[in-house]
């Protein structure tokens, strides 16, 4: 992966943002409000168990998001586009001596390469979306909310337990 500069780096950056953002949706108050049965000291433990499994998470999504980006080699193709850019903004008939048709003829044919490169890409982009659609499908229709459910069912059995070993 080329280093964080330019449009990729630009890139990099606001998906950490973003998928922070998502992932810290959830507040302490938003916890506690969650399981206002429990003491503040279990709330406290649970919120840090929480942090700690968010942090892990966006660790996950962030390196997945770097493997996938190396992939489909976004950063050479940002850079590129970034190059031709800058080329666009040059005057380019006072550095090159050639005629305008040849120039003509050159930038078409770069322009096509490019748009056959970006094609790829999209179509690389398009069946990931329709990975990642396949796997939310479920998560909205609730199917691994059950695993959650039977994570806190046991949660509460663990906390129950230690506390009824800290009781004897």
């Amino acid at each position: 992966m080329a280093a964080a500069a330019g449009s990729y780096g630009k890139l990099d950056k606001s998906f950490k943002l973003a998928a922070r953002s998502v992932l810290t949706a959830f507040s302490r108050e938003d916890l506690n409000n969650a399981f206002p049965s429990f003491t503040d000291a279990e709330r406290e433990h649970l919120y840090q168990m929480f942090i700690y499994a968010i942090k892990s998470l966006h660790g996950n999504i962030v390196e997945e998001f770097r493997n996938f980006c190396d992939e489909i080699e976004i950063a050479t193709a940002l850079d590129k586009v970034d190059q031709f850019v800058e080329e666009q903004t040059l005057d380019v008939l006072s550095s090159d001596k050639t005629s305008i048709e040849d120039m003509k003829e050159r930038i078409s044919k770069e322009k096509k390469d490019e748009i056959e490169l970006l094609k790829g890409l999209l179509e690389k982009t398009q069946e990931r979306n329709n990975a990642m659609k396949a796997r939310i499908e479920p998560l909205k229709q609730g199917g691994d909310f059950n695993d959650t459910r039977d994570v806190l069912a046991k949660l509460k059995e663990w906390n129950t337990a230690c506390q009824s070993c800290n009781d004897h």
